[in-house]
């Protein structure tokens, strides 16, 4: 068979669908974690009175906002986002939603001014972010799977995209380390104003620039382009006719609910956590070297994760992700209720759960409804699935920190220990693939899709043809 984004003839279109998808998926995680490091440059919340006065003073209900305001519209995004995918054409509603992340990227960097609001007009920027972030995920891991070309692994392309959501996590310290040596470690709080707003505006533009690089590839990928919509049915009477796709979103969705939960929680207060484990003493610079080392974690277990697919299935590695993630959690609970004064023991259990919570369900979570969903509404239901994961990141950004600082972090990993447990039974009675794993264009379609879907060829149809 030819390539998806080719089924003309022998002169293949240039396929930059990797490169989009690995620039979305940079973009999606820089954006959301810059904001962690970011706020430690505003004002670090220490207790400690000797400590600089910071630049901003923020509230606990700001500070949680903040975190959780970007999740907010990320639902939204994903939802509308994913749902235009199938209506006005993948490359359409690509470029639209990476507009929303480059204006809203900029704004946080530029448009916020003045002590007193700068917060409120922050989390209102922070939503319109979320919009563009969202939409990224169904977008991105759809273009790149129906992109694939012959002999390619579709699901293995697509966790291959994901894979660079784990540099992106550490790509904002690392800029960070950078400007604060650069401007001098000692620069820091309210006598440094200027100093500081420099560092968390680059910090904030930055993330502007792969959503520039990814409008630029798709008007590139989808230029002549004449049809890129999935066809003429109507995505909601598709869905209606086949009940049997909302049990499936039902797992994937809830699925991605519970891992978000744990994996924002735990990113977003990632700062937080690193002073709780090596205390408040340590500077910006070595809390930065902590965090890109701990975020590092994550690397081998999205890799083992991506080599895992093949072999185990969505099914089995979002099962066995969440068994991670439960011992883990397990171990951190004991571990800060008996022994959180143990420095090391503290930090090796916290790498643990950094590379449980990026190998299995990370993944899993990422590629299943690629699988999960028939190309009419493949878009539209990705994206159903992926605002459910949001609304978990939204709970886990909001509460995460209050329950940790109320009871401690003993507590809040107790509480992800259950979580996990309920997502190995969702996992097990509600997710089954769409197709089993297969090279592309030799899915195996399940019939009871085909048969109430009028198509004249029961095979899934290239999406995108040249004009």
């Amino acid at each position: 068979s030819t390539p998806l984004l080719n089924p003309g003839g022998p002169a293949p279109r240039p396929n930059y669908t990797s490169l989009i998808s690995a620039l979305s998926n940079l973009s999606i995680q820089y954006n959301l974690s810059v904001i962690g490091i970011a706020l430690l440059l505003m004002d670090p919340m220490e207790d400690d009175d000797s400590a600089p006065a910071p630049i901003f003073p923020r509230s606990e209900t700001q500070d949680s906002l903040l975190k959780s305001s970007v999740f907010a519209g990320a639902v939204a995004g994903q939802a509308i986002m994913g749902g235009l995918g199938d209506i006005i054409g993948r490359g359409n509603a690509m470029i639209l939603t990476n507009s929303f992340t480059f204006v809203g990227a900029l704004l946080c960097a530029v448009a916020t001014w003045g002590e007193d609001g700068i917060y409120w007009e922050l989390i209102g920027y922070r939503f319109l972010l979320g919009i563009g972030i969202g939409g990224k995920y169904p977008l991105a891991a759809t273009v790149r799977a129906e992109g694939t070309s012959e002999g390619e692994h579709r699901s293995t392309e697509v966790a291959k995209g994901f894979f660079w959501q784990t540099p992106g996590v550490i790509v904002p310290y690392l800029v960070a380390w950078c400007l604060v040596k650069g401007f001098g470690v000692e620069k820091t709080g309210a006598e440094y104003k200027g100093v500081g707003e420099a560092e968390f505006r680059i910090l904030f533009g930055c993330g502007a620039i792969p959503s520039a690089a990814v409008m630029f590839l798709t008007y590139l990928q989808f230029k002549g382009v004449a049809r890129q919509r999935t066809g003429s049915e109507n995505i909601v009477r598709v869905a209606l006719r086949n009940p049997q796709l909302w049990r499936k979103l039902f797992g994937a969705g809830m699925c991605w609910c519970l891992y978000d939960f744990v994996y924002y929680g735990t990113a977003f207060n990632q700062p937080d956590i690193i002073n709780a484990v090596f205390g408040k003493d340590e500077d910006v610079v070595m809390n930065c070297e902590h965090n890109i080392l701990l975020a590092s974690m994550g690397l081998p277990g999205v890799i083992i994760a991506i080599y895992n697919l093949e072999k185990l299935g969505t099914k089995k590695l979002m099962a066995w992700g969440f068994a991670c993630i439960a011992l883990a959690s397990a171990a951190l609970t004991v571990s800060f209720a008996y022994a959180p004064d143990n420095n090391i023991l503290n930090f090796i259990l916290t790498c643990f759960m950094i590379f449980a919570i990026n190998w299995g369900c990370n993944v899993a979570t990422y590629v299943l409804p690629t699988e999960c969903f028939p190309v009419e509404v493949r878009s539209s239901f990705y994206g159903l699935s992926a605002a459910c994961g949001k609304v978990g990141a939204f709970l886990g950004g909001y509460f995460f920190k209050m329950i940790a600082d109320a009871y401690g972090y003993s507590a809040i990993y107790a509480i992800c220990g259950i979580l996990s447990i309920g997502g190995i039974g969702i996992a097990a009675g509600y997710i089954t693939p769409y197709w089993e794993a297969s090279l592309c264009g030799e899915a195996k379609e399940a019939d009871t899709y085909r048969r109430s879907i009028p198509r004249k060829e029961a095979k899934e149809e290239p999406m995108y043809s040249a004009a």
